[in-house]
C-alpha cells in the first residue's frame, strides 16, 4: 500500500483543540440562564438580567428539552479526508486505503455535559498489515477521535444554552443602533458577544493568553427555538500576525431522534488545508448510564 502523509490532519486539530478548550472554559463560567430575571434585595428589577433571560428564551436548550447524551454510528468520508491531506493526488473510491478504513466500525458517545468518547472497532485482518497501513489506521483513529470529541466541546455550549450568561454580574451590556454587545473580562480571558436587535448572536469572540478566536455562529429556526447549524471561526495564535490567522468552517445537519435534534452530518473545513466530513446514523438518545 502506498505511503500516506499522516501528519496533515493534526494541523487541523491544533486549531480545533484551541477553539474547544476556550469555549469549554467560557461555558463553565456561564451556566444556562433561567426563565425569569431575579431582582437583588432592596433594588428594582435589573434590566440587564431581564434582557439576558429574554435572549435565553430564543434559543434551543438541550438542558431545558432534556437532551443529555446520544450515541451514533459514524461514517467518515475517508476519500475526501485523504484527498485534502494529500492535495494533487488521485484517490478513487476503490483506493485500498479508503476500502480498509471503511471496514472500521466507529461509534460516537456524545455527551452534552461531560466527556464524550469514541469507539474504534477495527476488524481482525485476514492477513498481516504492512507498516504503512498500520500507521494510517493509527493516525486516522487519533484524528477522528480528537476531531469529534473536540467538536462536542465547542458545539455543546451553543446547544445547551450556556453561551447566554445566566447573570449580568460582572458584565458590560450596551445597546447600539445595530444590536447588543455583552462584554466580560475574567481571569485573563476577554469575552465579547454581539447580538443583533432581534437578539440573534452574530459574534462570539474570545481573547485569552494572546490568542484571538472569533466565532460567527449560524442558526436555523425550530419549534423549540434557534438551533445552531454552523460556524465560521477565525483563530489567531499569540505570536501570529493577523494575516496568518486560520479560518475554519463547520456545518451541521440534524436528524430528529425521539423528539431531540442530533447531528446527522458534521462537516469541518480548515480553509486551505483539511476537510473532514462525518455522517451519523443509528442514533439513540439519553442512553442509561453504564
Amino acid at each position: 500500500m502506498s505511503k500516506f502523509a499522516v501528519a496533515s490532519p493534526f494541523r487541523f486539530l491544533t486549531a480545533l483543540v484551541a477553539v474547544c478548550c476556550v469555549t469549554a472554559a467560557v461555558s463553565a463560567q456561564s451556566p444556562p440562564a433561567g426563565p425569569t430575571a431575579q431582582a437583588k434585595p432592596g433594588t428594582g428589577p435589573d434590566p440587564n438580567a431581564a434582557l439576558l433571560a429574554k435572549a435565553s428564551q430564543l434559543y434551543y436548550s438541550s438542558a431545558k428539552a432534556g437532551l443529555k447524551a446520544f450515541d451514533c454510528a459514524v461514517h467518515p468520508d475517508w476519500r475526501t479526508a485523504i484527498l485534502s491531506a494529500t492535495p494533487g493526488t488521485a484517490v478513487a473510491e476503490g483506493d485500498p486505503r479508503v476500502l480498509m478504513l471503511k471496514t472500521v466500525g466507529i461509534t460516537l458517545h456524545g455527551r452534552i455535559m461531560g466527556a464524550s468518547s469514541l469507539d474504534w472497532n477495527q476488524p481482525s485482518p485476514t492477513k498481516p498489515l504492512d507498516q504503512d497501513s498500520l500507521d494510517l489506521l493509527d493516525h486516522m483513529h487519533g484524528a477522528t477521535e480528537r476531531t469529534l470529541t473536540g467538536f462536542m466541546q465547542f458545539w455543546s455550549p451553543f446547544i445547551d444554552g450556556s453561551v447566554i450568561p445566566a447573570s449580568s454580574d460582572g458584565l458590560e451590556i450596551t445597546h447600539g443602533e445595530k444590536g447588543y454587545t455583552i462584554h466580560a473580562d475574567q481571569g485573563g480571558t476577554s469575552l465579547t458577544e454581539i447580538l443583533d436587535n432581534d437578539m440573534v448572536m452574530q459574534q462570539f469572540n474570545v481573547v485569552t493568553g494572546g490568542a484571538k478566536i472569533d466565532f460567527s455562529p449560524r442558526y436555523k429556526s425550530t419549534d423549540q427555538g434557534l438551533l445552531v447549524n454552523g460556524f465560521a471561526a477565525r483563530i489567531q495564535g499569540p505570536s501570529d500576525p493577523p494575516e496568518k490567522a486560520q479560518q475554519m468552517r463547520v456545518a451541521i445537519d440534524y436528524q430528529t431522534v425521539n423528539g431531540f435534534p442530533v447531528p446527522s452530518r458534521i462537516g469541518m473545513e480548515m480553509v486551505g488545508a483539511e476537510t473532514l466530513n462525518f455522517m451519523l446514523d443509528g442514533c439513540t438518545v439519553n442512553p442509561p448510564a453504564s
